[in-house]
């Protein structure tokens, strides 16, 4: 018969019995302790990838300040209709000259996604033999997620993963958040889906652009800035880089009508920026943050850094 002693010895832990716990563990986590030399090789990748290395933008202006990165997250955010979609489609034609791209589109069918990214060729009207050229010319570095029906977190990361250990795939497009599978109010697994798909980047060497609305504000002349990104706080606190596509919506509303304007006021008005993109948050690189204005053509939906150049 147990006694009040024993009864009492059983329930309580004690300092020994701990330390032998964590003596007989092994979960191999000592093998991730390192000296401090052993990042040798490392902290030059750090200068030559991180800091000095990526993938530039096209368009001169970003030259030097901000470049997408391998294992990295970029939210592209902006009001509706603002463009953030087409800015970022005409990004990924210029990086298929070189690189492996997946475009994971739920708010736009495969053929749409195509049309709009031939339109960006400088061809508003396509025959069926430029058609299928272009197509040619694209086929080895551009595929496309065609999900069936409703498509889910699980899903995506799992077709990141395999576009990256199959098909060799360095950037992937997911857009949008809304249409991943995630009730806009449900924060926890927002932040969940984005933490995974920054260990993904992280872990697998790819970048991931991920399109974010802006929440409604006042008014949609004021460009958003990270803080109007629509849901949890920590989609933007833990992605590596913010880009907003703002949208020179007064700059149209000037252009409807022009009669009572004088020559200099219209020649103000025609050399005003259609579109800014700002970066909001660059937390590796040069760490530059800021504005550059560009001109956008609306029969081609191609972005120009000047308003008769062709890029």
């Amino acid at each position: 018969m147990s006694t009040l002693s024993d009864k009492l010895n059983k329930m309580v832990i004690n300092d020994s019995e701990i330390g032998n716990y964590f003596e007989e563990r092994d979960t191999s986590e000592h093998t991730k302790i390192r000296r401090a030399k052993d990042y040798s090789h490392e902290v030059m990748d750090y200068f030559t990838e991180d800091v000095q290395g990526g993938r530039p933008l096209p368009f001169t202006k970003f030259d030097n300040l901000f470049k997408i990165r391998n294992h990295e997250v970029s939210i592209v955010t902006g009001f509706s209709g603002h463009g953030k979609s087409a800015w970022l489609n005409f990004v990924i034609l210029q990086f298929l000259r070189e690189h492996k791209c997946l475009i994971g589109s739920f708010e736009m069918q495969p053929r749409a996604t195509l049309g709009r990214m031939l339109q960006q060729t400088n061809n508003s009207s396509p025959t069926q033999v430029a058609i299928d050229n272009f197509l040619h010319d694209v086929n080895d570095n551009l595929f496309l997620y065609d999900s069936e029906g409703e498509t889910s977190p699980e899903k995506v990361l799992s077709v990141i993963y395999y576009a990256k250990e199959k098909l060799g795939v360095e950037v992937f497009v997911i857009d949008s958040l809304t249409k991943v599978g995630i009730n806009s109010d449900d924060y926890n697994k927002q932040k969940e889906f984005i933490n995974k798909l920054c260990v993904c980047a992280r872990d697998i060497g790819i970048h991931i652009f991920l399109v974010a609305h802006s929440r409604k504000t006042m008014s949609e002349n004021n460009q958003p800035n990270k803080f109007d990104v629509m849901g949890s706080s920590d989609i933007t606190n833990l992605c590596d880089n913010v880009i907003s596509v703002f949208r020179n919506k007064s700059k149209e509303k000037d252009l409807v009508d022009m009669s009572e304007k004088t020559d200099e006021e219209i020649q103000k008005v025609m050399n005003s920026y259609d579109c800014f993109v700002e970066i909001t948050k660059q937390r590796h690189g040069v760490g530059w943050e800021g504005t550059v204005g560009l001109y956008f053509d609306p029969k081609t939906f191609r972005y120009k850094e000047s308003r008769f150049g062709t890029i």
